[in-house]
């Protein structure tokens, strides 16, 4: 979550502060984020819902410049949360190739298989991200 730094206009008993006092503040303007405190008239407050909850997985794998459909099993266990999640599943998907994230068109996503458009470089990491939003 994003906070903004705000400088306070005056602090109270610290009279030897070196610096001025800071507050810490949430953004404001985005209640599906961040809500704000509930309505007095009518507990529990449904025009407030709770915070946004996330979960994240990630699969990983390295190319060997062959092949251009990865499964499960070709997972690297070490930087590996999860396998190939099903894709409606999930809020948002993000493929990165090197480090570079790609478009949705370059590649397909089936429950446990990716298969990509062009065969990577030899050595390059394959990492697959998947995004779970929910409301509490």
């Amino acid at each position: 979550m994003r906070y903004y730094l705000v400088k306070q206009q005056k602090v109270v008993n610290n009279v030897n502060a070196r610096s001025p006092g800071y507050l810490i503040i949430p953004p404001l303007g985005c209640p599906d984020v961040y809500p704000g405190q509930p309505c007095p008239t009518c507990p529990p407050c449904p025009c407030t819902p709770g915070l946004l909850q996330t979960e994240i997985f990630q699969y990983t794998a390295i190319s060997d410049g062959m092949k251009n459909v990865y499964k499960n099993s070709d997972a690297v266990i070490q930087f590996s949360t999860s396998g190939i999640l099903d894709p409606n599943s999930v809020s948002i998907v993000n493929l990165f190739i090197n480090g570079i994230l790609q478009t949705s068109n370059l590649y397909t996503l089936q429950p446990g298989a990716l298969i990509l458009s062009d065969v990577p470089v030899q050595g390059v990491p394959l990492i697959l991200q998947f995004i779970k939003i929910t409301s509490s």
